[in-house]
């Protein structure tokens, strides 16, 4: 004989409850890994996005890089002579492009290759203080200018100029042979080692260049290119502020005798007139950049290289310093702790 279901047992029915707990347990489990499994399948999708972007990115930076030095290349054997006017082709190649090189002025120029879009930059290394051949009044006044944000040197007191001095003594002493270097510097980054040098000064702050913007190791001569002086290294030198250096960079573009009379007054001192090389040639050793992104910028690529742009044994340019991944070009804010080394 059967019971009605309504004489259950109370224990029956505790065990079914416990088994639509434990169901029900096993599918949140499930709903978790489930999400926890689709999240990862999708970072690890975008991860492979953001590669192949990136990858493109750098392929279309090089691109426009060897672009410039192609560029650079073929001005130069239609001009082999710096500051002889370029000769007139005798037949023109139907083929051949419009004159469409960048100057090597340390401005960002935009170009396109295969459907992308690329920026790129050529740094004169002659328009930049050479580290290893600048005297100590140049480097006190370039160093002032940098700590102290403009030509201040009366208005310092003991320990501001303390500071100064600890740096260019320092920099100076660097270069001699002695126990610690043995020999001159090797690229800008060794002034991270210096004393007295903290990474604010190196890499800029409140406005001001870094050292890495203003020297150069690659330098074959003590004096500064005018022509190619990018906007930092008048800053520098002039003691004015970013918007003003920027505003002689213009006027250098539109009226170049106009700008070298109105560095040259502004120089003033006979020793830093003599710095400046006012000569029309063409760069030799350029640093030259590239950066490209495909659809987001925080898949950006950046190369870099030093190039030697008239090297004989290379039958034309020739790469001295390569970097495959371009160093950081921030700068630091005031009062971080970074800031202060």
């Amino acid at each position: 004989m059967t019971r009605p279901i309504g004489n259950m047992p109370a224990h029956r029915s505790r065990e079914r409850g416990v088994a639509l707990l434990l169901v029900l347990w096993i599918f949140v489990v499930l709903g978790v890994l489930a999400v926890d499994f689709a999240r990862y399948i999708r970072d690890d999708a975008m991860a492979a996005v953001n590669f192949a972007e990136e990858t493109r990115a750098y392929y279309l930076a090089l691109a426009g890089m060897n672009r410039t030095i192609y560029d650079a290349d073929r001005q130069h054997e239609r001009n082999p002579t710096p500051g002889a006017p370029a000769p007139a082709p005798a037949v023109k190649d139907d083929d051949e492009d419009d004159d469409d090189s960048i100057s090597a002025d340390g401005q960002w120029h935009d170009g396109e290759f295969a459907g992308g879009h690329y920026t790129v930059r050529m740094t004169d290394q002659a328009a930049l203080i050479s580290l290893n051949k600048v005297d100590d009044a140049v480097l006190t006044r370039v160093i002032t200018n940098l700590m102290r944000g403009g030509n201040a040197t009366t208005g310092m007191d003991q320990r501001q100029s303390n500071e100064v001095a600890t740096v260019v003594d320092s920099i100076l002493d660097w270069r001699p042979p002695y126990r610690a270097k043995n020999g001159f510097f090797d690229s800008p980054e060794e002034l991270l080692r210096v004393r007295g040098v903290t990474p604010a000064l190196y890499y800029g702050h409140d406005g001001m260049p870094g050292l890495r913007d203003v020297f150069s190791v690659y330098s074959r001569s003590p004096n500064v290119h005018l022509r190619y002086a990018p906007a930092a290294v008048l800053q520098a030198l002039l003691g004015v502020d970013a918007d003003t250096a920027a505003d002689l960079v213009a006027q250098r573009d539109t009226d170049d005798t106009g700008f070298k009379q109105q560095v040259l007054a502004q120089l003033a001192d006979p020793h830093l007139i003599d710095l400046a090389n006012q000569a029309d040639e063409e760069p030799r050793t350029v640093l030259l950049e590239g950066r490209a992104d495909t659809q987001v910028q925080r898949n950006q690529s950046s190369v870099a290289a030093v190039v030697d742009l008239t090297a004989e044994s290379a039958e034309g340019a020739r790469v001295i310093r390569w970097l495959d991944r371009a160093p950081w070009t921030g700068a630091f804010t005031p009062g971080s702790a970074a800031a202060q080394g």
